[in-house]
């Protein structure tokens, strides 16, 4: 078996180990969020970035190029993987409007066989190429970082913010057909979106494949890791469904018009309390928040991060707070109110319960202990 020391000439100095954090390259106008403990490559330019995984058996790559340089995402794959391309399967496709092209590329390195998936973005501005792989002893294993890398990359602009990242917008094409309407009954009225069956399972695998990534966490046994790897598993699924709620978001704001901020806190908080409590029952079980709010079911988790996204549409600040020792989670609104409330650096959030029919700024005083909570804050907002 090889590790990254096999393809260590693609990268230069090391430096410390990070939390999964959000990396923003204002100079080339895009951001990647990348797992915790990955360590971050100095560059000689910031038009070339690369990142290991903990384990040193994944790396992860960003280069920038002008976008005269190149016609078009084929033009780009053929140049940037000549000299080294083996097995390929590769397949062209759309990224928020621009044209992409994406490859699952076997190469050798030295001694080392290596597998990868390879994506190519064509823009009149910039040229993006990102890759990410390992050894091709570890593929299998570590293919749900290796994806998650590559869909956790957006450029910065209101044509992209919030939108399904690159692998969920090849896996089913962004925005869906919205062919299906589903209806709610909303402060006594009954309102319709359109939605998209298609985007629960693109949503759903997303889940899925983060999932994978909770768990190795949690197998390693250390808090702090695992404790900012759930962070950033409820931001990743957070951004891949904020745009699939598009149609919902006009809606309410349409029919929550003439209310306070407080008052369409309260009006959704009531809705979701009396959705119907389930789970996925897949690996990570839970239910996409599209899904949740489309079929009104979902555990604490869906309905806690559909009650964010929704508010996010409204412009209302929330974040959601879990706890592994309450076995819970629960949201919490900046809204003005009585009732429990969560601080969080300037701010001090009025909780909500989202499965037990009970006032906003009610919680069980068994779960009243804020140290045993962690709070996600969701990342752009």
């Amino acid at each position: 078996m090889i590790r990254i020391k096999a393809i260590m000439l693609l990268v230069v100095f090391i430096t410390l180990p990070l939390f999964g954090e959000e990396f923003f390259i204002e100079e080339y106008n895009y951001t990647v969020y990348i797992p915790e403990g990955w360590n971050t490559f100095d560059r000689t330019s910031l038009s070339e970035l690369s990142f290991v995984s903990d384990d040193q058996t994944v790396i992860f790559q960003t280069t920038v190029y002008d976008g005269a340089k190149f016609g078009s995402s084929l033009e780009m794959y053929e140049a940037l993987t000549v000299d080294f391309r083996g097995e390929s399967d590769g397949e062209r496709f759309r990224y928020n409007g621009d044209d992409a092209y994406l490859a699952d590329i076997t190469f050798s390195q030295g001694d080392g066989e290596l597998r990868g998936w390879f994506l190519f973005i064509n823009r009149d501005d910039r040229d993006y190429y990102l890759l990410s792989f390992s050894g091709l002893d570890f593929y299998e294993e570590k293919l749900p970082f290796i994806l998650s890398t590559l869909d956790s990359f957006r450029i910065e602009s209101e044509n992209s913010l919030y939108k399904p990242g690159a692998i969920s917008q090849f896996y089913y094409p962004f925005p869906g057909k919205g062919d299906v309407m589903a209806q709610m009954v909303l402060n006594g009225s009954i309102v319709s979106f359109q939605t998209d069956l298609n985007e629960f399972d693109a949503s759903q695998a997303v889940i899925e494949r983060e999932a994978q990534l909770m768990k190795y966490y949690q197998d390693l046994g250390d808090k702090p890791l695992f404790e900012e790897a759930w962070k950033r598993y409820y931001n990743i699924i957070y951004r891949d469904n904020y745009s699939r709620f598009d149609s919902l978001g006009q809606t309410l704001q349409s029919v929550l018009s003439g209310n306070s901020d407080r008052e369409k806190a309260v009006i959704l908080l009531n809705w979701i309390q009396n959705f119907k409590y389930t789970s996925s029952d897949t690996f990570s079980d839970l239910l996409s928040p599209i899904s949740t709010v489309s079929n009104e079911e979902g555990d604490c988790d869906a309905r806690g991060l559909s009650y964010s996204i929704m508010l996010g549409h409204l412009g209302i600040d929330s974040i959601l707070l879990v706890s592994w020792q309450y076995k819970h989670s629960i949201s919490a609104v900046n809204v003005p109110g009585d009732g429990a409330r969560y601080p969080l650096g300037d701010v001090s959030y009025l909780v909500g319960e989202t499965t037990e029919v009970v006032d906003l700024g009610m919680i069980p005083q068994s779960m009243a202990d804020g140290e045993k909570w962690i709070p996600v804050v969701f990342t752009g907002d």
